[in-house]
């Protein structure tokens, strides 16, 4: 009897991104008088999630292992601002992309070596990632300005291209959470980090990988941002960080990840964020403040459900999850 609870309690967390993205698209249907529901709106709807998506593949892997990364959005903006700056002064198009992914990769592995070699808690990390980068990225940028996508290197910015790259990178990306060791042992990890070491997962080199995989998907991030926009802006990467982290919880993976993190939450995530988003902005509260407001809200959604979650699980004798912003158990030192 308690296995059928516990299964059905299961069933129904697994429902509940598939629960709130269609509710947030039949209330943003109704609230538009079916715009939503274009063929334009759903297209829209799509793109504009694309990089949020993108750069959130990565980091769900670090999530999953109880960790997280909020340098992510300024690792886009540096990848792309350098990557940009080569194709434009060495005159080679092409050299934008493997610049953009080794920048990404360089960032996520110096992340990853400090997380696991230093035990350094990773929210403390990404922070410290996310105000220092910045401001190298701010300096970079007034001295370059902004610089545009190459004539040789035009056709990422087509709409078809964007969304088939997005496709067969997400395609890769959710083999490698949902059937290899990489994904397996990363959601050990954030079960448990102490019974994953013992049985013999080796802790220290995923937290590494994760952390470079999910610099790599920042260096695609990247790509994806100046292919969207046709170039660099001042404002690139600015508040992506909290959109993936977000869409990541929003889409139902707890903040110690574990069997809760699933690769299909990411997407459903992303896209019930970008609804919100983009139906007020067909509502005509496109305000910057509003929009801000909800996803605030939203956040203190997510908090209070992990307090919630907490309380059930330290009445049940369980390790609790710590709420958003706290260390978890397996980064304490």
């Amino acid at each position: 009897m308690k296995t059928d609870k516990k299964a059905a309690k299961l069933r129904m967390s697994e429902l509940v991104p598939f629960i709130a993205f269609v509710v947030l698209l039949v209330f943003f249907s109704i609230g538009t008088g079916g715009k939503m529901l274009s063929s334009y709106s759903l297209k829209m709807l799509i793109e504009q999630s694309i990089l949020t998506i993108i750069s959130g593949c990565g980091v769900l892997f670090v999530v999953a292992q109880g960790s997280i990364d909020l340098s992510v959005g300024v690792n886009v903006a540096l990848s792309g601002v350098i990557a940009m700056h080569v194709a434009q002064s060495t005159g080679v198009g092409w050299l934008m992309i493997p610049v953009a992914l080794l920048i990404g990769l360089f960032m996520g592995l110096l992340n990853g070596v400090i997380v696991s070699k230093c035990h350094v808690p990773s929210f403390t990390l990404s922070i410290a990632m996310l105000i220092g980068v910045r401001g190298i990225v701010n300096y970079i940028q007034t001295i370059i300005g902004v610089e545009y996508v190459p004539a040789s290197m035009l056709f990422i910015t087509s709409s078809g291209f964007r969304i088939a790259a997005f496709v067969v990178i997400a395609a890769i990306m959710a083999y490698l959470f949902e059937f290899t060791k990489l994904g397996r042992y990363s959601r050990a990890i954030g079960e448990n980090e102490t019974t994953a070491r013992f049985v013999g997962v080796p802790v220290d080199r995923m937290k590494i990988l994760v952390f470079a995989l999910s610099g790599l998907m920042a260096g695609c991030g990247a790509l994806f941002s100046m292919a969207t926009v046709g170039g660099t802006t001042q404002t690139m990467g600015v508040f992506l960080e909290m959109k993936v982290a977000m869409s990541i919880f929003f889409g139902g993976v707890l903040v110690t990840g574990g069997s809760s993190a699933k690769f299909y939450k990411i997407i459903l995530g992303s896209l019930s964020i970008t609804i919100i988003v983009y139906g007020l902005s067909l509502m005509g509260m496109s305000d910057s403040h509003i929009s801000q407001s909800v996803e605030g809200g939203l956040l203190l959604l997510i908090l209070f459900m992990t307090i919630v979650s907490n309380r059930k699980k330290k009445a049940r004798g369980e390790t609790a999850a710590p709420a958003p912003g706290e260390t978890p158990p397996a980064e304490q030192t």
